[in-house]
């Protein structure tokens, strides 16, 4: 569980282990995305994760503007809509504003919170869905981030209902997370401009369900 006290040294540990992945599978989803796409998305969202996670250490600086991040005031809803805020802002690509909103939506189902329950990352991660279909107008199905973060909304639901321990529940999570990426491969695109090829795209795994899948996977073994 993540609990208050230690709020901030949890998230900036989960921050180091996403920068960590996007950077050893930026070539990779660069190449994904150069199949479908501009070939850029590896780099664009590593550099947005990085940015979000240099945020956070400059908060140990004392600036006064981004002390609270560090302090102990700032719980798991203050840290995950700064940093949520910082991804939507770091990147003139589409991609940063998706990504941004799903931290941001988190981030407030789980102010003021002192740990996390399997009831809260079940909210959490259908919040932050539900608020990249608001901002993207897309739905599941159509070869994107959401065939990836929606199975494992799904599973956690699942988890819930079935009231599994909280380890067990993740690590569920997080094979519906790969399940869902996996899924794309024999999706045809039909959003971005990888849409425009149709037929072209099925057989390559999207570029975006890719890298929120090694997000997922970065955080849920952060939280064991």
């Amino acid at each position: 569980m993540l609990k208050k006290e230690n709020s901030y040294s949890k998230i900036k540990k989960i921050m180091e282990s996403i920068v960590k992945e996007l950077e050893e599978k930026r070539d990779y989803l660069n190449r994904l995305d150069g199949e479908i796409g501009d070939g850029d998305h590896g780099r664009t969202i590593a550099n947005a994760f990085k940015k979000a996670q240099e945020v956070l250490l400059e908060s140990e600086s004392g600036r006064e503007d981004e002390a609270r991040l560090s302090g102990e005031n700032a719980d798991l809803g203050t840290l995950l809509k700064a940093i949520g805020k910082t991804i939507a802002f770091s990147t003139g690509a589409a991609a940063g504003p998706l990504y941004g909103t799903a931290f941001i939506e988190a981030g407030k189902t789980t102010e003021g919170k002192e740990e996390l329950r399997l009831e809260d990352w079940a909210k959490l991660t259908e919040a932050a869905e539900a608020g990249i279909i608001r901002r993207g107008k897309g739905k599941v199905g159509e070869k994107t981030m959401l065939d990836t973060l929606h199975s494992m909304v799904e599973a956690l639901k699942e988890m819930l209902v079935q009231n599994k321990p909280l380890k067990e529940a993740l690590t569920r999570a997080k094979e519906a997370a790969r399940e869902g990426m996996e899924s794309t491969r024999e999706m045809v695109s039909k959003r971005g401009r990888s849409s425009r090829l149709g037929e072209r795209t099925r057989g390559h795994i999207d570029p975006g369900a890719a890298s929120t899948y090694y997000i997922i996977k970065a955080i849920i073994e952060n939280c064991h």
